[in-house]
C-alpha cells in the first residue's frame, strides 16, 4: 500500500490555485514556464540585455498567456472567455512578479 502524502505531488499541493481556474497543475506551470523562458530568452539572454528596453520581450511573453490558457482549459472541457481571462490574469501576476524578482537579481549580481 502506497504512503500517503496528504495531496502533495512532487512537492506541491495536487489542488491549488489552479484547481478553480479549470487547469491542471502541470498545465499551469506549463503556462507559466513558457511565459517565463519568452521572457528570459525572446530577443537573447534577458541578462546580457539589462539596460536595454524590454517592451517586446514582455509584449511576447505575456502574449503567449492567453493563448496557451484557453488552449488548457478547452482540452479541460471548460469553455467561456471570462474563465480563459482570470486565468491568464493570475498567471500573469505570478509572472510578474517572478520576472521583476529576476530583474533585480541580475541588476544586483551586475
Amino acid at each position: 500500500m502506497g504512503k500517503d502524502h496528504g495531496g502533495f505531488i512532487g512537492g506541491l499541493p495536487e489542488h491549488g490555485i489552479w484547481t478553480p481556474l479549470e487547469l491542471g497543475r502541470g498545465q499551469f506551470f506549463a503556462v507559466l514556464g513558457v511565459s517565463l523562458l519568452v521572457f528570459a530568452f525572446g530577443g537573447g539572454p534577458v541578462w546580457r540585455h539589462l539596460g536595454d528596453g524590454h517592451t517586446l520581450r514582455i509584449a511576447l511573453s505575456y502574449g503567449v498567456i492567453p493563448p496557451l490558457v484557453w488552449a488548457a482549459r478547452h482540452r479541460n472541457g471548460a469553455t467561456g472567455i471570462g474563465g480563459t481571462l482570470v486565468a491568464s490574469a493570475v498567471v500573469a501576476a505570478i509572472k510578474l512578479v517572478l520576472t521583476a524578482g529576476l530583474l533585480v537579481v541580475l541588476a544586483l549580481a551586475r
